[in-house]
């Protein structure tokens, strides 16, 4: 926990905080692969739904995606040797956008009732929680494989379109599912 705290205000020193591990990598994929394991699992108690099964394996392919091109380029740049603990870091650090937003539309529902759960504002909550997860994923390639600022906004650019390819292909093959859509659909009303 001290590491992500760290590495989310930007401090370097929270690298140091994930061990350079396989077992630490495990440990650091476990909770999503609970959540996965948890939302297959509903799909079978439920009727089957090919777009939420579609939806579970995009999410999956999505981390594993990440990984392995992170992985691929550390070897690249010969920084395999830290590459476990930056791809630790990086999957801890991977629910801090989900906290931050969550927190702040929260802080912004408090301050403004009512005015949290507009398109307007959501869509501005959630671009500025995506420039953060942008830098934040930056900063942790940059102290976790100690490599210069502009490999790692490479190294970014092509873990996001990797990504991004998945959900294009999710989205052009049958049952064609598009995440963007699912994103930008209206809230339902309570």
């Amino acid at each position: 926990m001290r590491g992500v705290l760290q590495l989310a205000r930007g401090d370097a020193q929270g690298i140091e905080a994930f061990r350079n591990t396989p077992e630490a990598l495990l440990s650091a994929l476990a909770p999503s692969v609970a959540l996965f394991v948890v939302m297959g699992l509903s799909q079978l108690t439920q009727h089957f739904d090919a777009m939420q099964v579609t939806k579970v394996l995009i999410l999956v392919a999505a981390l594993l995606t990440r990984l392995v091109v992170s992985q691929i380029a550390a070897s690249f740049w010969g920084r395999d040797a830290g590459w476990p603990r930056y791809a630790t870091a990086l999957l801890w650090c991977g629910w801090l956008p989900v906290v931050v937003s969550l927190f702040a539309l929260s802080i912004v529902e408090l301050a403004m009732p009512g005015v949290g759960s507009t398109p307007a504002v959501l869509g501005i909550v959630m671009l500025g929680v995506e420039i953060y997860e942008l830098w934040l994923g930056w900063f942790i390639a940059r102290k976790g494989l100690q490599i210069s600022g502009g490999k790692a906004a490479v190294l970014v650019v092509l873990m996001n379109l990797s990504v991004a390819a998945l959900y294009l292909i999710a989205a052009v093959l049958p049952p064609h599912y598009n995440a963007l859509h699912e994103l930008m659909a209206p809230l339902p009303k309570s």
